[in-house]
């Protein structure tokens, strides 16, 4: 059957990005955007004329997204690591509703495609039923009877399912080995320079604007301890930027063992030492413990001998720094994270989580999205688990969603570490195994943080936990169809 350039198939064809726009079509946006444009100048003047640029850029951006997702997946990696120094210099920006729009955007395309094409490849993960199964949970709590606020759980909800789907957009798009390391490698880029701004704020102090920034919002309390400033680089909080450091540490180190080449070794080494160092300078002490239980779970998944004796060295290292007294800041900091009885926070956090338990056991789903922490004090003040501090991810979960809801949360984390466990003990290629064993290290390790700290719950992770789930799923099958071929 011959193919047909009606206006309606060359519309269908450039919606899936195989073609061009219809150019009677081409002339009706451009006559509407100079419309508006004029309107905007003749009703706002200066305004307008300042947004013009905005627009000229944000609109073919916003149209190229339906079927470039992977110019969306990179803008979306530099809001992550830029999102909280733009709102450092410039407030109430709405970056919020540009990440919304960029991701609704590209999983309109996505979806779209898949339907034309028949093609749901990118849905059909070893983790998509347990994905769905968690949004969904946080979908249903606008049902929940004693949830205090309808308001709360639209704000909190709106970004959880969105991230979620960063998830199958990212497995759709890096659908090459090629853009999956090219992805990969841009992350560890901009950690790297996240880590050095973090490196010269331990060293030299903030810049002027942060200063005014953290002292504006009575942030000191938190960056301030013990006559040093924790490094933040360009996420919003310390313990963020430590948990983001130490994680992207162990992937650093991973890959620098197994790769072939000089520079890319000395590269990734390099890496690994900057992002380490960086992690030591946030003074968060839940990162602290992320690179022991990785070495463990890498050297389990590794099944090396050699490997059992390299971490037996590094235990005898760590319980050296642990027992050793010391005037040296960081060095006690992380005394402290393996001295939890004499942490006063940690008594004072193990004392909530023993008295919420009774009440969470009494509410299978949880007192609605928002009951707790910032959001239940905007939206429901004075209410009893407004006033509870979620110091935990877990215990968030199981208050906000209740013990199913927590169940589905863990379920999730099961089926990542089992799934992706048994692979890379499978897995021939090198490269992805070492991809693999280091995220999969790191997931370990992020899970036993959840209990002391909130940790995928939070932005800029709540953003890269679904990238990162991408390219661990994506490695493995690239693995296994290399593998797989004769």
């Amino acid at each position: 059957m011959e193919l047909t350039y009606s206006t309606a198939n060359q519309t269908n064809r450039f919606i899936r990005g195989e073609g061009r726009l219809p150019e009677l079509a081409q002339w009706l946006i451009w006559i509407f955007v100079s419309l508006s444009v004029s309107w905007l100048v003749y009703s706002f003047t200066f305004k307008a004329i300042a947004g013009i640029p905005v627009i000229l850029i944000a609109l073919p951006i916003g149209v190229a997204l339906l079927w470039r997702t992977d110019i969306g997946l990179y803008l979306m990696l530099l809001l992550a690591f830029t999102i909280s120094v733009f709102n450092r210099l410039f407030e109430n920006i709405p970056m919020g509703i540009a990440m919304d729009a960029i991701i609704g955007v590209m999983m309109c395309g996505l979806l779209y495609r898949a339907q034309y094409h028949r093609n749901w490849f990118a849905f059909r993960t070893p983790i998509s039923i347990a994905i769905v199964m968690w949004a969904g949970m946080n979908i249903m709590e606008l049902l929940n009877p004693v949830a205090p606020s309808r308001t709360a759980w639209f704000y909190v909800v709106r970004p959880a399912v969105e991230y979620m789907m960063l998830y199958f957009i990212a497995y759709q798009t890096l659908n090459t080995p090629a853009k999956l390391f090219r992805f990969f490698y841009c992350l560890i880029a901009f950690s790297i320079i996240s880590a050095l701004w973090g490196i010269w704020q331990a060293t030299f102090g903030y810049f002027a604007w942060e200063y005014n920034y953290v002292a504006s919002h009575d942030l000191i309390h938190l960056v301030f301890n013990y006559g040093r400033w924790r490094a933040i680089g360009s996420i919003g909080s310390p313990s963020q930027f430590g948990i983001i450091m130490a994680f992207m540490c162990v992937c650093c180190l991973s890959l620098a063992f197994a790769a072939t080449s000089f520079w890319k070794k000395v590269s990734l080494w390099t890496a690994t030492g900057i992002t380490g160092l960086a992690m030591v300078y946030s003074g968060t002490r839940s990162a602290y413990v992320i690179v022991p239980i990785f070495l463990i779970v890498w050297v389990v998944l590794s099944k090396n001998p050699k490997m059992y004796f390299m971490l037996l060295l590094g235990g005898i290292a760590m319980t050296i720094i642990i027992v050793t007294p010391s005037n040296n800041y960081h060095i006690q900091r992380i005394q402290s994270t393996f001295q939890p009885s004499a942490d006063a926070s940690y008594q004072t956090r193990a004392k909530n989580r023993s008295m919420i338990f009774p009440w969470i056991v009494n509410h299978p789903i949880g007192g609605g999205l928002g009951s707790t922490g910032v959001w239940g004090q905007r939206f429901s003040p004075g209410t009893f688990l407004a006033n509870f501090p979620p110091d935990s991810g877990l215990i968030r979960v199981a208050v906000e969603l209740g013990w199913i809801g927590l169940f589905f949360f863990l379920y999730l984390y099961y089926r990542v570490i089992i799934y992706g466990s048994k692979a890379v003990m499978k897995m021939k290629n090198t490269n992805y195994k070492s991809i693999v064993a280091g995220i999969i290290g790191g997931i370990v390790a992020l899970l036993i943080v959840e209990w002391g700290q909130e940790v995928v719950g939070v932005f800029p992770m709540s953003i890269l936990f679904w990238l990162v789930l991408a390219i661990l799923f994506r490695a493995i099958h690239f693995d296994q169809a290399e593998t797989s071929q004769p």
